[in-house]
C-alpha cells in the first residue's frame, strides 16, 4: 500500500478546511459579539454558548443515522453546508431574531455535515491500514489550517470593521468548501458516500413526497425548535441529558446482540467517550472563559498595538498546524518498530497535557502584575500544550471509531461520538459559568453615534426608586459625549474612591459587611485596615462585620446627618493592590428613600461610527446615583440624544478590573488542572483492559 494517502483524503482535507473557516470565524467572534455588541452579561453568553456548542455536537447523531440509512454521506454534506452557509449569512443581520435563526441553521447543517465527512476519510482506507491514523491527523491538520486563517480574516475584520462583515466572511468561506466537494467526486470510491438504497430514496413516501423531499421539509421544520432551545438555553437540562442518555443505552443495548469482539470494541468507544466528554468540557474553555479571560486578562499589546481578542483564537489551530505532521509521521515511525502507545494511553497523555496547560495559566496569573495583566507568553504556552492534548486525542479518536465500528454503523456510532461531545459542550457552559462577572455587573448607558458624526452630543439620565406604588426620583444627570476618532472604546474618569451608602435613624444600629464583593470577589483576597473615626455614632467591629450605633448628640439635630468612615482594603498576597472605601451613614428621624445625584455633569469620549464600523459604547454611569440605604436603584432617560441611539445594557463595576477578574479566572483554571491530570492517571490505569478489548484479546 505504500505510506502515501488516498487521492480523496486531499479533497476532503480541502473540504473541511474551507467548513471550518467559516465554523471557527463565526466561533472567534461569538462570545464578543454577545458581550459587546448585544450587551448580554456573561453568564448568559456563556449559557447560550453552551447551548448552541452542545447542539452542534448533538445533531451529528441524527445526521449520522439518516445518512447511514437513508441519504448517504454526499448529499448530507451538501445539504449541511449549504444550511450553514445561508445560517451565516442571516447573522450578518444586526437582529436577534436573525441571530437565533442563523445559529439554528448553523446547528442543523453541522448535524449533516461533520460525522459523513469524517465517515468518508474512514472509508478512504481498509481495515488494518496502519496509515488510517496517520491520515486522520493530516484530515485535522486541514481543520486546523481553516481554523488558524479564520480568526485572522473574520475575527479581524468583525472586531475592526464590523461584525456582519466576519459573519459573511464566514459565509463565504462555506460556499468555497462545497465547491471544492463538488469538483473531485471522481476521487472517491462508488460505494462511498452514496445512498445505499437510491430507489427507496426517490420512492414517493407520504402524499406523493419521496423520502428525500420529507427529510429536507423535516429539516426545515425543526429550524425553530432548535431557535426555542437557544432562545431558553436552560432547557436543555431537560433536553440534553436525557437524550444522550437514551441513545448510549441503546448502542449497549445493540451491543448485546453483537458479537463478543464487536460487543468489546463498542464498550471501548463509549468508555472513551465517557473521557472525552471530560476533555473536551475542559479544552472547548477556548471559545468562552479562556476568551474573555484573554480580553481582560492577557497583556495584548505590542509594539503600542492592542491585538484584537479574537485572533488568539489562531492560536490552537496553528499549533495544530505545526505539531499535526510530527505527531503523524511519530505514530507511523512508532508503529514499525512496534512501539506505537495503544489508544487509550493515547487518551490518557492527552488529559495530561491539557491539565498541564492550565497549570501554566495559573501559574501566569501568579505572576502577573498590579493591572492583574498577564503576559501572552503563558497564554501560548497553555494553548501549545492543550493542543498536544487534542493531538492525542481528538484525530486518534476518530480514527478508533471508524476502526472498531461495525462498517454498517460507523455513522451512527460517529454520531454518538461526537453527541459525548455535545454533552461536554454543554458541561463546558457550565463550568465557563463559574468564571462570571454577572454579579458584578450593573446597568450602564449604552451609545452608539450615527455613522460619519464628529462632535458633542449629550443625554440626561436621572435614577429612579418604587416604594410601594410611589416612584421617586433623583436629579438629572448630564452627559456629555464627545464622539472623536481619538479613541478606541470608552473613555471616562472613574473614582478613586468605592462607597457604601448606609441609613440609619437615632438610637438604631446598622451592620455593614466591610468585606466588599467588588473589591474581593473570591471572599478570601483581601485584609482590611479598618481605624475609623465618627461623628454622630458608636461602632463595634466583629471579624469583618462593622455596628454603626446612630448616637447623636442634642446640638445636632439638624436632620439629616452624614457620618463618613473611611478604611483601606488591600490584597493579602499583592499588598500594592489596593482600594481606599468609605463607608457614609446617613442618620435621619425618618428612612431615606430618595435618590441622591452625586454629579451634575459627566464628560465622555466614545469612537467614532464609519458606513462601515458601527461603534456601540456601554458607559458606566451608576456612580454617579445612589440611594442613602444602599438600595438597589433604576435608571431612566429624561432627554434623548439628537445624534445616537441610546439604550441600558451591562457593564462590569468601575472597581471590578483585570486585577480582579484574574482571581475568578485563576481560581477556576486550577481546579480543572487538578482534575484533568486525576482523570488522566485513572485512563491510565485502565489502558491496558481497553487494550485487550479493542484487539479482540482475552
Amino acid at each position: 500500500m505504500g505510506n502515501s494517502h488516498p487521492k480523496g483524503l486531499y479533497n476532503l482535507f480541502f473540504t473541511e478546511m474551507w467548513e471550518r473557516f467559516s465554523f471557527y470565524g463565526m466561533r472567534a467572534l461569538l462570545i464578543l459579539y454577545m458581550t459587546r455588541q448585544m450587551l448580554y452579561g456573561d453568564t448568559a453568553a456563556y449559557g447560550i454558548y453552551g447551548a448552541y456548542t452542545a447542539l452542534v455536537y448533538a445533531t451529528p447523531f441524527i445526521g449520522g443515522v439518516i445518512a447511514d440509512q437513508i441519504l448517504g454521506y454526499r448529499k448530507s454534506i451538501f445539504l449541511g453546508g449549504s444550511l450553514m452557509s445561508v445560517g451565516l449569512f442571516l447573522m450578518t443581520v444586526s437582529s436577534e431574531f436573525f441571530f437565533y435563526s442563523g445559529l439554528s441553521f448553523i446547528i442543523i447543517g453541522n448535524g449533516f455535515f461533520k460525522p459523513n465527512i469524517s465517515s468518508m476519510v474512514g472509508k478512504l482506507y481498509e481495515p488494518g491500514d496502519p496509515r488510517r491514523d496517520g491520515g486522520f491527523t493530516i484530515f485535522y491538520m486541514g481543520i486546523n489550517l481553516g481554523a488558524f486563517f479564520s480568526p485572522l480574516t473574520c475575527g479581524l475584520l468583525g472586531e475592526i470593521f464590523g461584525w456582519h462583515y466576519g459573519f459573511g466572511l464566514a459565509g463565504i468561506g462555506m460556499i468555497v468548501g462545497l465547491i471544492v466537494f463538488s469538483s473531485a467526486q471522481k476521487y472517491f470510491n462508488a460505494d462511498n458516500g452514496t445512498p445505499p438504497n437510491p430507489v427507496s430514496l426517490r420512492k414517493p413516501l407520504f402524499a406523493g413526497l419521496s423520502q428525500e423531499i420529507l427529510i429536507y421539509l423535516g429539516t426545515f421544520l425543526s429550524i425553530p425548535l432548535i431557535g426555542l432551545l437557544l432562545w431558553h438555553y436552560d432547557m436543555m437540562n431537560y433536553f440534553l441529558t436525557p437524550f444522550v442518555v437514551i441513545v448510549f443505552a441503546g448502542i449497549i443495548y445493540m451491543s448485546i446482540r453483537m458479537s463478543k469482539i464487536e460487543r468489546e470494541r463498542i464498550w471501548v468507544i463509549l468508555i472513551l467517550a465517557f473521557f472525552t466528554i471530560i476533555f473536551w468540557a475542559f479544552f472547548e474553555q477556548a471559545g468562552s472563559s479562556i476568551t474573555l479571560f484573554t480580553d481582560l486578562n492577557v497583556n495584548r499589546s505590542i509594539f503600542g498595538f492592542t491585538i484584537p481578542t479574537s485572533v488568539y483564537q489562531s492560536v490552537n489551530p496553528l499549533f495544530i498546524i505545526l505539531l499535526a505532521p510530527i505527531f503523524s509521521s511519530l505514530w507511523l515511525a512508532l508503529s514499525k518498530r512496534n512501539r506505537e502507545p495503544n489508544t487509550a494511553v493515547k487518551f490518557a497523555m492527552g488529559l495530561f497535557n491539557l491539565g498541564l496547560g492550565f497549570g501554566v495559566f495559573v501559574l501566569g496569573a501568579s505572576l502577573a502584575g498590579d493591572d492583574g495583566k498577564v503576559s501572552m507568553l503563558f497564554l501560548f504556552l497553555g494553548y501549545m500544550l492543550h493542543t498536544m492534548g487534542e493531538l492525542c486525542l481528538s484525530p486518534v479518536g476518530l480514527s478508533m471509531v471508524t476502526r472498531l465500528a461495525p462498517a454498517r454503523l460507523v455513522a451512527m456510532i460517529m454520531g454518538a461520538w461526537f453527541l459525548s461531545t455535545a454533552m461536554a459542550q454543554y458541561l463546558g457552559g457550565t463550568i465557563a459559568k463559574l468564571t462570571s462577572t454577572e454579579q458584578f455587573m450593573e446597568t450602564g448607558l449604552s451609545y452608539e453615534a450615527k455613522s460619519g458624526f464628529k462632535g458633542r452630543d449629550e443625554v440626561l439620565l436621572r435614577s429612579y426608586y418604587v416604594n410601594e406604588g410611589d416612584t421617586l426620583y433623583s436629579k438629572p444627570l448630564k452627559v456629555n459625549i464627545d464622539v472623536t476618532k481619538e479613541v478606541d472604546e470608552a473613555e471616562f474618569i472613574k473614582p478613586d474612591v468605592f462607597n457604601i451608602y448606609r441609613a440609619v435613624k437615632p438610637g438604631e444600629a446598622v451592620d455593614v459587611n466591610l468585606r466588599v464583593p467588588y473589591l474581593d470577589p473570591t471572599g478570601d483576597l483581601t485584609t482590611i485596615n479598618f481605624e475609623p473615626k465618627t461623628k454622630y455614632g458608636n461602632i463595634t467591629v466583629t471579624g469583618d462585620t462593622v455596628r454603626y450605633q446612630a448616637s447623636v448628640p442634642d446640638s445636632a439635630m439638624v436632620f439629616p446627618l452624614v457620618d463618613t468612615l473611611q478604611y483601606e482594603v488591600f490584597e493579602t498576597d499583592v499588598p500594592t493592590r489596593r482600594h481606599n472605601v468609605a463607608l457614609i451613614v446617613t442618620v435621619d428621624d425618618h428612612r431615606v428613600l430618595q435618590p441622591t445625584l452625586v454629579q451634575a455633569e459627566m464628560n465622555v469620549k466614545v469612537p467614532m461610527a464609519t458606513a462601515i464600523k458601527k461603534s456601540k459604547s456601554t458607559i458606566n454611569v451608576m456612580n454617579n446615583f445612589f440611594m442613602p440605604g444602599g438600595e438597589k436603584i433604576n435608571l431612566q432617560v429624561v432627554k434623548e440624544s439628537k445624534v445616537g441611539y441610546i439604550g441600558f445594557g451591562n457593564v462590569l463595576n468601575t472597581f471590578v478590573g483585570p486585577s480582579k477578574t484574574i482571581h475568578i479566572y485563576s481560581k477556576v483554571f486550577y481546579y480543572l488542572f487538578l482534575v484533568a491530570i486525576s482523570v488522566g492517571f485513572v485512563v491510565l490505569l485502565i489502558s491496558p483492559v481497553l487494550k485487550k478489548w479493542m484487539h479482540g484479546e482475552h
